[in-house]
């Protein structure tokens, strides 16, 4: 009898394995699915290696991603033409230069330190947090490479504000072309519109709802010891600088909704938010206000919900940032929906103190 508990134990730990194994292989059976949501809620130590599970499987996509970018170096070392002496002496004489740079600008360097210490805090404060796919390291659209600080009380994922800040320094460069999203010009509205980037066609049962292309959001970042799954997605930033001085201007943002079928019929929950910003060019940007809707999604592939927003632009500001938000809580967000989260026909209306219509944006 003393060794029950242990051989229980060890049988749900191999049980939970093989029902791991299957899902990440998009084989399991929905009687599979529910199992291995059962054994996830029944015991802390279960859901600690499930957690453990997801991220090897991550960790071995990261290392294959690194395995061919070492054979890329190592293609692009082997043509490398090497050069004579002259060229060795100009690149010591380049050396000594950025040498004396570097004791002359010590503020500098502390500026690159405090990079490092907020990079680091970032670690610290994603512990327990998993992804199901593994992130590209390529896109410039992730780089933490933004000076300036956005005050977004809504959106807590680096990804989106970092979108968020590039959206900003394009508009404030007058930038006409971003290959990450489509600039264009409304009257005295500019827009920078990721919609189409993160467009797809039908997949898993579920048809756009108008056209031939939707949107679809990230895989969501799962934390196991919340029991929380969520992604977070900028899809406009609107540059209403040469009207930031008018009072009454009305924003009206809708949007489309849907949702991959899930084995445990879990819920989404949708949300879709307004930010205000405030800030001259090259400055950090302040909050003038904000807001946000949202709705639970049903399980039915074949219908799209309407989910909209109504926001007063504060006088002064300067950038309005359309979010979107997918999220599930509880046991069920342990093992969240893989067959995606989709949006369509974004629509963005500015309406002003005149009855003056801007838009669709």
């Amino acid at each position: 009898m003393p060794c029950t508990y242990p051989m229980i134990a060890k049988k749900n730990h191999e049980r939970l394995d093989f029902l791991t194994s299957k899902m990440l292989d998009e084989i399991a059976s929905s009687l599979e699915v529910a199992e291995l949501e059962l054994l996830i809620q029944s015991d802390v130590g279960l859901r600690k290696r499930y957690s453990s599970l997801i991220l090897q499987e991550s960790l071995l996509h990261w290392e294959t991603g690194q395995a061919v970018d070492y054979l890329i170096k190592e293609e692009t070392k082997n043509n490398i033409a090497y050069f004579p002496i002259f060229a060795s002496a100009a690149a010591a004489l380049v050396a000594m230069f950025c040498g004396w740079l570097v004791s002359n600008h010590q503020e500098s360097g502390n500026q690159e330190l405090s990079k490092i210490e907020v990079l680091s805090s970032e670690i610290e404060g994603s512990k327990g947090l998993t992804n199901f796919k593994t992130v590209s390291r390529s896109s410039s659209i992730t780089s933490p490479s933004f000076r300036n600080t956005l005050d977004l009380p809504l959106i807590q994922d680096a990804r989106s504000i970092n979108a968020a800040n590039r959206a900003i320094e394009m508009l404030e460069k007058n930038v006409r072309f971003d290959s990450n999203a489509l600039v264009s010009y409304h009257d005295q509205i500019r827009s920078w519109n990721r919609s189409d980037h993160l467009s797809v066609p039908a997949e898993n049962g579920i048809l756009p709802f108008k056209g031939d292309v939707m949107i679809k959001l990230p895989e969501m970042l799962v934390n196991v010891d919340l029991q929380t799954a969520k992604v977070q997605e900028t899809l406009q930033v609107l540059d209403v600088r040469e009207i930031s001085n008018t009072t009454g201007t009305k924003l009206d943002a809708e949007i489309f909704l849907n949702k991959g079928a899930s084995a445990t019929h879990d819920s989404t929950e949708f949300e879709l938010s307004v930010h205000a910003l405030e800030g001259g060019q090259g400055m950090d940007k302040m909050s003038t206000g904000s807001t946000s809707n949202a709705l639970v999604a049903d399980s039915n592939q074949a219908s799209w919900e309407r989910l909209s927003s109504e926001f007063i632009v504060p006088e002064g500001t300067d950038f309005l940032v359309v979010s979107l938000t997918a999220k599930m809580e509880g046991p069920h967000a342990l093992l969240p929906n893989t067959q995606g989260n989709y949006a369509d026909l974004l629509s963005i209306n500015l309406t002003m103190s005149d009855g003056k219509t801007v838009g669709p944006l």
